[in-house]
């Protein structure tokens, strides 16, 4: 088993990048929203457009590669991210009844994207739908592709990774730490697709899966509002 720290901290440094770059790309945005001339679901959307061309320009060469080879074997390729997927959808929503029996509370982020989409369906249908998936497989696997030849420790890091920087925002006090159990669904199809993605070596197809399986959330959400 080959472990390359360097590599590993390369994706630390894209991730750190994904805050950075929401950051600059909100500035331009800044005046407008203390005057409420715009509002937050809007500026989301354009950072999450800039965002998707910033890192979709940055790895074009591996992408463009990627689609050839999905196009010559998207059967097997879609054939292994169902699969692994099917597993971690299944884990993410027993662990999720678990959670709900138990009265955890739910996660802040996803209190946040209810709201969001209370105020902007369309908008934030688009951008869990197309925009998201292509930023955070782009950001949190594809950037970690080479530091390790194990599919399933890799699965698990890149998952878990995914999973803490979703769940922090819910946690602002140490009575929070709580809610570090909502790692297990929020990590679960992160780590599958994780797996699917070092077998195939494909970040075209775990993109696919992971815009489907944000349309289902997002069909789950329209539902309820």
């Amino acid at each position: 088993m080959k472990f390359d720290f360097k590599e590993f901290i390369k994706g630390i440094i894209v991730i750190c990048s994904y805050f950075l770059i929401q950051v600059i790309y909100c500035m331009p945005f800044s005046y407008l929203l203390i005057k409420n001339k715009i509002s937050e679901s809007t500026v989301y959307f354009f950072i999450f457009i800039g965002m998707a061309i910033t890192y979709i320009i940055y790895y074009r060469k591996s992408l463009i590669n990627d689609l050839k080879d999905l196009k010559k074997n998207y059967k097997t390729i879609l054939k292994t991210t169902i699969k692994y997927w099917l597993i971690g959808f299944g884990l993410m929503l027993l662990s999720s009844m678990i959670l709900t029996s138990l009265n955890i509370g739910k996660a802040t982020n996803q209190e946040q994207n209810i709201s969001l989409f209370k105020n902007a369906p369309i908008m934030q249908s688009l951008i869990a739908i197309i925009l998201a998936p292509i930023i955070e497989e782009l950001v949190f696997r594809r950037s970690f592709k080479n530091f390790t030849n194990n599919k399933y420790i890799f699965g698990i890091v890149t998952g878990l990774i995914f999973g803490l920087v979703h769940v922090t925002s819910s946690i602002t006090s140490p009575n929070d730490l709580i809610m570090l159990i909502y790692l297990i669904p929020y990590s679960s199809v992160g780590i599958a697709l994780g797996i699917a993605y070092k077998e195939n070596n494909n970040i075209v197809g775990t993109t696919i899966m992971h815009s489907i399986h944000n349309l289902i959330s997002v069909i789950e959400i329209l539902i309820l509002l």
